[in-house]
């Protein structure tokens, strides 16, 4: 067991090494803000990037969607799955390659760190809650960036939190000075990412600490954290976090709800995995 740290670890903010966000990213994440995107526009962004293109035709003609017919062009893509399905899987393809940019002996845990991102934004999306705004699949895989800032500037100390299994995340933190809430929300800030993505990023593991009430948007990705937790996709080895009545009050859920959807996030493992796969490959 390691001793509390008082102080924060030093992060350079205006290192090279601090994780960056790919141009096709941002641009994908500006049209998602526009109230109509044409399927030409997409089409346009995607097609810049021939990597990219050949990940979303693998992604949709995937086990993941299960269609009928084979898919042979992004614009066949955008007619079967719509402009915002091909937008949310451009953009897990592009971040999951920026997650794959680190040292080498980090890769493993950012492989287990971009799962949970992953299962976090499709569960969040699965829950169906009536939320249009903004878009839970994108907070979800966003919520955690703050790891990318210690993967970048403190790998080391990276290692050594998601090798500890008896201590609580909150408590590793504290003991290695570390906080990827915070870090998270100012690394959003620095990419120019909206308001939202910054309250999910530094508050997702405590939600109700907002007054005077949470955001709807914020507490669905606090709770679907918890499930991509629960299914196993955790990017620490940590004691898995419990969901307060108070959380579930807020989404008027109870208890054997939240079983139900314990269960559900289980269930959706494999074909979690065969998106995340193919994304990753």
């Amino acid at each position: 067991m390691v001793e509390k740290n008082t102080e924060l670890l030093a992060i350079d903010w205006e290192s090279e090494d601090l994780p960056t966000l790919p141009s096709i990213a941002h641009k994908l994440l500006e049209i998602a803000g526009k109230d109509k995107v044409e399927p030409s526009e997409l089409s346009d962004i995607v097609s810049q990037d021939p990597t990219l293109t050949l990940k979303i035709l693998q992604a949709t003609n995937s086990a993941f969607y299960a269609l009928s017919i084979e898919v042979t062009s992004i614009k066949h893509a955008i007619v079967l799955l719509g402009i915002n399905e091909v937008k949310k899987i451009a953009l897990g393809a592009c971040l999951a390659r920026r997650f794959m940019t680190v040292a080498p002996e980090v890769k493993a845990h950012a492989i287990q760190l971009w799962e949970h991102l992953l299962a976090t934004a499709i569960l969040a999306q699965d829950m169906g809650l009536d939320i249009e705004e903004p878009d839970l699949y994108t907070l979800g895989l966003l919520h955690d960036i703050g790891w990318l800032v210690v993967l970048a500037q403190a790998p080391k100390v990276f290692n050594a939190i998601t090798e500890e299994s008896e201590l609580s995340r909150k408590d590793l933190e504290e003991a290695w000075g570390v906080d990827h809430q915070l870090w998270g929300a100012k690394l959003a800030e620095k990419w120019d990412l909206p308001e939202p993505f910054q309250v999910v990023a530094y508050r997702h593991h405590n939600p109700l600490i907002v007054m005077p009430a949470p955001p709807k948007y914020l507490v669905v990705i606090s709770l679907a954290n918890h499930l991509a937790d629960f299914m196993g996709k955790k990017s620490l080895k940590a004691p898995l976090e419990p969901v307060s009545n108070a959380l579930l009050e807020q989404l008027s859920l109870d208890r054997n709800t939240l079983a139900d959807m314990e269960q559900a996030a289980l269930n959706e493992s494999e074909r979690i995995d065969t998106l995340c796969n193919i994304l990753m490959s």
